[in-house]
Order: C-alpha cells, then structure tokens, then sequence
C-alpha cells in the first residue's frame, strides 16, 4: 500500500516539474518570436508595485551578472543529466548562498552564459519556490 502511494507521489511530482518547465520553454520561445525590440525603459518606481519594474527591466537585460560563480562557465553547453555528484554541489553551493531575490536573475545569468542546471538542482529550485 506504501509503495503505491509513493508511486502515486512520485508520479505527480514528475508531472508537476514537466508542465512547469514546459510551460516555460513554451513561453521563452514565443517571447523570443514576439519582442525583437526592447520597450522603454522605466524612469524610476513608482513603489504602488510588490515588485519594482526595475525587476523587468534586469530580466530584458541580455548583460552577463555573476553572482560570484563563475567557476559554473565551464558547464557551458552540458546536458542536464551530464553532471556528477562533485559539479551538482557547485550549483547547489550557489544556489543556496543566494538570497531569495536573486534567484531569478542568476537563472537568467545561466541562461546567457548556456549553462543548464542539473535536473536535481531543477527539482530544489520548483521545491525552494513553491515553499515561498
């Protein structure tokens, strides 16, 4: 009876992590297809937001932030499931020295550098983010 409940949890949780990161190469691609141009940049915040624009505006930005982890370039072009235990503890050593706010910019840092995460550490961050 365990087992199959366990099953039952570990096939949902499977199911989640695919939607979330299909939903979201779905979206990066027809955000790529749609936005040649930059929009205006915000003057200042207006402070009425939980999030400022100025979260955007880093988002659009195509320059390169470190995040004191530049060791992780020479994972540039690696396959999610090419990592061993040693290189996934670099990740997950930045990651978690990260503050909360930062998070999504350093994956965008990743992204413009190529430089994939490892499947694990996927699975931390959706854990990490959906517990806040």
């Amino acid at each position: 009876m365990y087992v199959l409940l366990i099953l039952l949890v570990v096939f949902a949780v499977i199911a989640m992590l695919s939607t979330y990161f299909g939903q979201r190469l779905k979206s990066k691609g027809t955000d790529e297809l749609t936005s040649k141009s930059a929009p205006e940049p915000v003057e200042e915040c207006c402070g009425a937001h939980e999030v400022c624009e100025t979260d955007l505006l880093l988002k659009m930005s195509e320059e390169i932030i470190y995040y004191e982890d530049e060791e992780l370039d020479v994972y540039k072009n690696f396959e999610e499931n090419d990592f061993n235990d040693d290189q996934i503890d670099e990740f997950r050593e930045v990651l978690y020295s990260l503050k909360e706010n930062e998070i999504e910019a350093w994956l965008h840092s990743l992204e413009l550098r190529h430089i994939k995460l490892p499947s694990i550490i996927k699975s931390e961050l959706v854990f990490m983010l959906v517990k806040n």
